[in-house]
């Protein structure tokens, strides 16, 4: 439930050109909700004047996801967010082949736990199984709404990567569109022409391991393309350690050395910046001889 205090400057405009342009809830957003303007439900082409009190209601929707406990490493939480680091080998939705033990099941359970309902998993990004690192869960319609909205907030991601060789560069900017041919779930270089989509990636080297081979990689993303970062290093002749799909076969690791290490979400109307990190994990600072 959200509550809003209608302002002066807003006077004499509709309720729902006040949450759709002002607020930044989607037709969608409100078409699954009940408006509330000093006490009574009404339809979004109500007028709305100076000191009126606005309540969004959303009608909560169950779901069918098979509750799980897990321990799941909650990084931060409040009445519109869940940030989780994720561990390896771990599916975020369930699939037609796997439907329980992914993380949308132990959200499921948590949500249960902490609220009592069965409430919708929402993720607002996708990391790949075995990719470690920050995820943001959504508690509702609106805050999905409103991290999707790119003239409302701005959402800046940062990743770490172990790569095979030695990058002499200390930074540098891949922009090469990338797609996926026929039913492959292997993604290559493609052209906009052929279906391909605009991925742009930058990296900075952060350590170089000359006696492993091997580079440490600050990875920003700038696009949100499937399995971007993975494409875009190992066309630039550096995959991933661990990543046999775009790497070699025959690999020293059982996962991707990747890891979301760093989500920022500011949102531009308040200047409000929340930077939510999740640390270098255990077998990439193994692999490192790090501690």
């Amino acid at each position: 439930m959200k509550k809003f205090i209608i302002t002066k400057e807003y006077n004499n405009i509709t309720v729902g050109h006040f949450l759709k342009e002002i607020i930044g809830y989607s037709t969608r957003n409100l078409r699954n909700s009940d408006v509330y303007l000093n006490g009574k439900k009404v339809k979004l082409k109500k007028k709305i004047k100076s000191k009126d009190k606005l309540i969004v209601a959303e009608l909560k929707k169950g779901t069918n996801i098979l509750p799980i406990k897990m321990n799941l490493d909650i990084i931060y939480e409040d009445n519109n967010l869940l940030v989780l680091n994720k561990p390896a080998h771990l599916i975020v939705h369930p699939t037609k082949k796997k439907v329980d033990k992914t993380l949308a099941n132990g959200v499921v359970h948590h949500f249960i736990e902490s609220s009592g309902l069965s409430s919708v998993p929402r993720f607002f990004n996708r990391l790949d199984m075995d990719t470690t690192g920050v995820i943001v869960v959504t508690k509702n319609a609106f805050s999905q709404a409103l991290l999707q909205n790119k003239n409302k907030v701005k959402v800046e991601k940062y990743y770490l990567a172990i790569v095979d060789g030695i990058i002499d560069d200390d930074e540098f900017i891949i922009e090469r569109p990338i797609g996926r041919v026929g039913d492959n779930i292997k993604r290559e270089e493609l052209s906009i022409e052929n279906g391909g989509q605009i991925a742009k990636t930058k990296v900075n080297v952060i350590k170089r391991f000359k006696e492993k081979n091997v580079s440490l990689l600050k990875v920003q993303l700038f696009t949100g393309r499937t399995h971007q970062i993975r494409v875009h290093l190992s066309l630039e002749g550096f995959p991933i350690i661990g990543d046999s799909l775009y790497g070699p076969e025959e690999q020293p690791v059982d996962r991707q050395f990747l890891h979301a290490f760093q989500l920022t979400i500011e949102n531009l109307d308040s200047n409000k910046k929340q930077r939510f990190f999740a640390k270098l994990p255990q077998d990439m600072r193994e692999f490192l001889n790090i501690n």
